[in-house]
């Protein structure tokens, strides 16, 4: 399954030594084991690490081909220039909506003020008790 460079991105776990050496010999191959109930994924062999690093290589533009296309990009004017780049200024705010209230609309009636109602509220009245009540109170307490 995987002599063909596992193609399908298997993994391969076994307890085996033999079988994990052989494995390891193949890049991009990733191994796992068991520990203590627990599965761990081996760290990455030699071999797979150096095929990683030549795949890295191959793929780098050399610095000379960099400056050509940044050469070729500005004779065909896609290069954006640093100069036409503003920035945008701040405007002034308002106040704050938050502490903006709206107002509130009088109701006037004819002859009436609106405060008018506001004060006919009924006052609490306290019940208090007569001097003559709490001395008979406090004589039978001392009986």
């Amino acid at each position: 399954m995987i002599e063909d460079g596992n193609p399908h991105h298997f993994f391969i776990a076994t307890q085996d030594q033999d079988l994990s050496n052989k494995v390891k010999r193949k890049p991009g191959i990733p191994l796992l084991f068991i520990i203590q109930n627990t599965m761990v994924l081996d760290k990455p062999s030699p071999k797979s690490v150096a095929f990683v690093q030549k795949l890295q290589t191959n793929q780098l533009v050399p610095e000379y081909q960099k400056e050509c296309i940044v050469e070729l990009k500005e004779k065909e004017g896609l290069v954006k220039q640093e100069g036409e780049k503003r920035r945008k200024r701040k405007r002034a705010g308002g106040p704050n909506p938050l502490s903006c209230l709206k107002k509130k609309k009088k109701k006037t009636q004819e002859g009436q003020e609106p405060s008018a109602e506001k004060k006919k509220r009924r006052k609490r009245k306290r019940n208090r008790v007569k001097a003559g009540a709490m001395q008979s109170v406090q004589k039978n307490e001392g009986e």
